[in-house]
């Protein structure tokens, strides 16, 4: 008989720890696929619709992304806050808090879609019951995601929140190779990718997730909190997507259409590191928290920042050279430089936004807001009345990015040198 020779320990440690990282980070896998989706969609779809029907699309993803970072009001941060993993499968949380996120969902939903309608009537039309039914799912879809992220099921939180960006890049490609431009075909079946991951999500949580109800938040404490969350989701809604509202609006559909292509060119992969930090350092800064560990955190992200900044400035010249693609890049580098700028800012803020959430308490949080609020509406009420151009435009966005950063990083660190002061009193 031929003997069969066991695999050295070396071997079997290396296989046991690639397996343990890529178990790890697989939900960054996810992230990162989720986005190259989108990216990549947004590219063929560039090359397949004319600049009208791109723009009008780009207003429907817009609209689509701010509902699901704002339909909740900022409950989602409630529910992390006032909820806790028990057993497997088994979350502890209280009915008014479920009861008050349900019926959010159903207002912000019938909201979004009125006011979608009833602003873009004129420019182009839209199915009313798939836009209903799609702004409830993807509003929703942040709560199941929060669920199932609490349940550190983080692989298949992501794979929910990102599945209609698969279904998207499927969707462009399809348009792209059959050379169909309608628009309407496109954004019918977006939002029918929107409902069924909502439905399939929904099914999985009926099935393997079970609450259990405490009384340790009272309606009271639950409401008062929120309001504080509202505003901080609310600021974070208009920067992050404000400035395309605003270039909309001035500049039309076709300006609008050129600024979304180069956002999500140039924004994408610092979003893709800004959703990660921001989904997975929450956690740990909930339950591990110390000044040095997250000063350093923050330097490494700096660094990181602006090598990937560096690196992306150089990709379109290379694209254009070997014309892989038509757009001119070389028209936009002012903007180019603006939007860099603006990604190192955002994944810095991803870093201290996710403390600020675990760790700080409703009256730092008060704080915070009111400061931040006061500041940056005076920025605001002058860019509106006087900045034209896109360039001001984003040096605006960037001005009060950093502004909230730093507001957020020095009433933290306030709060948390006052908590450890009083602990060696």
């Amino acid at each position: 008989m031929l003997a069969i020779n066991k695999p050295s320990p070396h071997l079997i440690i290396l296989i046991k720890t690639i397996q343990s990282n890529t178990k790890k980070h697989l939900s960054l896998a996810i992230i990162i696929f989720g986005a190259g989706c989108f990216f990549l969609s947004n590219i063929l779809l560039k090359e397949v619709l004319n600049e009208e029907a791109y723009g009008q699309y780009s207003i429907t993803i817009t609209y689509f992304s701010v509902i699901f970072i704002f339909g909740l009001l900022g409950l989602e941060q409630i529910f992390l806050r006032y909820s806790n993993f028990i057993a497997t499968n088994t979350i502890e949380t209280q009915k008014f808090q479920v009861s008050l996120i349900v019926k959010t969902i159903l207002l912000t939903s019938t909201i979004g879609t009125l006011f979608f309608i009833f602003y873009f009537k004129e420019e182009f039309k839209i199915n009313f019951i798939l836009l209903y039914l799609s702004s409830i799912s993807i509003v929703a879809l942040l709560y199941l995601f929060n669920i199932f992220r609490l349940n550190s099921n983080f692989v298949f939180a992501q794979l929910v929140s990102n599945f209609w960006r698969i279904i998207l890049l499927v969707l462009a490609a399809v348009l792209f190779f059959l050379k169909i431009s309608d628009l309407n075909v496109l954004l019918n079946f977006i939002m029918l990718g929107i409902l069924f991951s909502f439905l399939f999500a929904l099914f999985i949580f009926f099935k393997r997730i079970r609450f259990v109800y405490n009384e340790d938040h009272t309606p009271k404490d639950i409401l008062k909190t929120s309001f504080q969350f509202f505003i901080s989701i609310s600021t974070f809604s208009l920067l992050t997507f404000g400035d395309r509202f605003v270039i909309q609006n001035k500049f039309g559909f076709e300006q609008f259409g050129n600024y979304f292509y180069l956002t999500n060119f140039f924004l994408a992969p610092f979003s893709i590191l800004q959703n990660y930090i921001g989904f997975k350092q929450l956690i740990f800064f909930k339950n591990n928290f110390t000044i040095e560990a997250f000063n350093a955190f923050n330097k490494k992200v700096i660094l990181f920042g602006i090598l990937l900044a560096v690196f992306l400035f150089i990709m379109p010249n290379l694209l254009m050279y070997f014309k892989i693609i038509s757009f001119e890049f070389d028209k936009y580098i002012s903007i180019t430089i603006l939007l860099l700028i603006l990604g190192i800012i955002r994944l810095y803020s991803s870093s201290i936004t996710s403390a600020f959430e675990a760790k700080t308490n409703v009256d730092s949080l008060k704080k915070a807001n009111l400061i931040f609020i006061l500041s940056a509406l005076v920025i605001v009420v002058f860019a509106i009345l006087v900045f034209n151009s896109l360039e001001l435009i984003i040096a605006t966005v960037i001005l009060i990015w950093l502004l909230r950063t730093l507001v957020y990083k020095s009433v933290l660190l306030k709060q948390v040198q006052r908590e450890f002061n009083n602990k060696i009193n």
